[in-house]
């Protein structure tokens, strides 16, 4: 694919799930709790999912459309920072002994990072690839992140291997090593494109082979929903960063 294809279905996949997880909240009327989780006792919890939602759908909307989709970026990544720094972080540094925390924390900062990459791939000012080396960087962290994860709840990652797949350790040593891979790529700027070509196409057919089976089979839970569109998000992240990319040995 050349660097155009890539950067347009990088957004077709982040346009399409930011717009998917401001219908959940809009829907359920509460903050996703696997990605976004809000205290439904905190004052004005229901009330504030709904404005989020609606604003995450317009984002959504935003991105869709090449006129409007640095308004979108920049939106998206004012809301993602906000929600990065005042409901995830301050809990995280309470709670870092949680596996549970460090997960979201790092969904949410992938998210950001996604935006900030797409500012840069969509704005006209001259340093605006310093949007996009930025946002890499922070993927960079958030993948290097889940890599640890995996490497230190191995048990339970291969408990969510579809049971239809053999060896499914061996595949969760893989999707470890995938992303340390790929954070290393990222950080060292070597083989950025191939590496976050992977990436995707990885993070893709978790998608599709586990994301929307676990959907279909539960399609009242809320978690499924919002965990298929944040695959779904930083599959677009990912080929974000490979569209921005030469096609030199380095990029």
């Amino acid at each position: 694919m050349n660097n155009n294809t890539y950067l347009a279905v990088g957004k077709l996949f982040f346009a399409v799930a930011i717009l998917a997880i401001g219908i959940i909240h809009l829907v359920t009327g509460h903050f996703p709790s696997g990605l976004l989780f809000v205290d439904p006792k905190f004052p004005a919890a229901s009330s504030l999912a709904y404005i989020n939602g609606a604003v995450l759908v317009i984002i959504g909307l935003l991105i869709f459309f090449k006129k409007y989709q640095y308004s979108g970026a920049c939106v998206a990544a004012i809301v993602w920072c906000i929600l990065l720094l005042i409901v995830h972080l301050p809990k995280l540094i309470i709670t870092y002994n949680s596996p549970s925390e460090w997960t979201p924390t790092f969904e949410v900062a992938g998210i950001f990072a996604g935006s900030l990459i797409l500012m840069g791939n969509t704005s006209i000012k001259k340093n605006s690839s310093r949007l996009v080396l930025i946002g890499s960087y922070i993927f960079a962290v958030c993948i290097f992140v889940f890599a640890v994860l995996h490497l230190k709840y191995l048990d339970f990652i291969v408990t969510l291997i579809p049971a239809w797949l053999p060896f499914r350790l061996f595949w969760a040593y893989v999707v470890m090593v995938a992303f340390f891979a790929a954070s290393i790529s990222l950080f060292f700027r070597v083989l950025v494109r191939l590496s976050t070509s992977l990436l995707a196409l990885m993070f893709f057919i978790w998608f599709c082979i586990l994301h929307i089976p676990r959907v279909v089979a539960s399609p009242h839970t809320e978690t499924e929903w919002t965990s298929l569109f944040v695959v779904l998000i930083f599959s677009g992240v990912a080929l974000l960063i490979a569209g921005s990319q030469s096609n030199s040995v380095k990029g």
